[in-house]
Order: structure tokens, then C-alpha cells, then sequence
């Protein structure tokens, strides 16, 4: 008499649960608002570093203005938050009228609609000389938040100018 072969349907059931619970944890991790959060914070370090390059490159001081959420900076109003990247030719450590606007970027909109960069405090100033030297005080963190504000990303930006997530 042939051994039937095949999967029971116990084994089946088994397998299914083991699959579901895995997948319930695995896309814990995959939210869009968090993934949106991670991506901006990654954009923003590397916004550190061309600012660097377009001081060197362009022989004359740059910076990047991090503006909290409720913020008007040059105009320009920030209710999520934002940054400005900018050619400061008077050297005075602000985007200002004789200064060169590089990039306006506005948090809760178009692909960063999901990230925050909550209110309080100033604005936060990152800045560099012609040299690629920066001209910070002190090591700089900012905490970029989905719109909910239940995940945080962290950056810091230290006295030498090195970014790390």
C-alpha cells in the first residue's frame, strides 16, 4: 500500500502563522512616515557636505539654515520646518539680501510631506568659509520627526563639521 506524501493541513496552518507573525514584525520597521524621516535625514547630512563644496568652490562662505516648524526665515514661511542652503557673501552667518539662495526646502511638503522639524529654539546656523572650514561653536543636533511625532531621527553636525546619523 503506497505512504500517502504531502503536507497536512496542520503542517500548513503551522507554517502560515509562523509567516504571519514574522511579516506582522517585519513591516513594523517598513512605515512610510518612518522610512520618510530616515530618507530626509540622510538628504539633510549630505546637504551638510555639498554646502561645504560650494564654499570651496565658489571661494566665499556658505551655510545651511536649519528653521524650526512655525518659522518665517527670508520671507518664506516654515510651518513644518525647513532648511536654506545659501551663498553667505557678506559672511554675517544668514541668508540675507546680497546673499545667494542655493536651495528652499519646506518639510510637510511634496516628498517630505511625512517629516517635521519640530519648534523650538532658533535658528540653528551651519556655516563654512571659503577654506571648507567650518564656523561652528559647538556640535549642532537636530531631530527630525514624522507628522505624528511618534518617531524621532537624530542628527548631529560636530564643531569640525562631521555629520552623523
Amino acid at each position: 500500500m503506497p505512504v500517502p506524501r504531502g503536507v497536512t493541513i496542520l503542517e500548513l496552518l503551522v507554517v502560515m502563522a509562523i509567516l504571519g507573525v514574522l511579516l506582522g514584525l517585519g513591516v513594523w520597521g517598513f512605515r512610510p512616515d518612518r522610512v520618510a524621516v530616515d530618507q530626509a535625514a540622510q538628504i539633510l547630512a549630505a546637504q551638510v557636505g555639498r554646502t561645504r563644496l560650494e564654499a570651496i568652490r565658489n571661494d566665499t562662505y556658505a551655510g545651511l539654515a536649519l528653521i524650526p516648524g512655525g518659522s518665517t526665515y527670508m520671507g518664506v514661511s516654515f510651518p513644518n520646518g525647513g532648511y536654506v542652503v545659501c551663498l553667505d557673501a557678506d559672511g554675517d552667518a544668514a541668508c540675507n539680501g546680497g546673499d545667494r539662495v542655493l536651495q528652499v526646502v519646506r518639510f510637510g511638503e511634496g516628498e517630505l510631506g511625512r517629516v517635521r522639524l519640530p519648534a523650538g529654539g532658533g535658528v540653528n546656523w551651519i556655516g563654512f568659509d571659503s577654506r571648507g572650514m567650518p564656523r561652528l561653536r559647538g556640535a549642532i543636533t537636530v531631530n527630525l520627526s514624522n507628522a505624528a511625532g511618534t518617531y524621532v531621527r537624530g542628527l548631529t553636525v560636530s564643531a569640525q563639521g562631521r555629520v552623523s546619523l
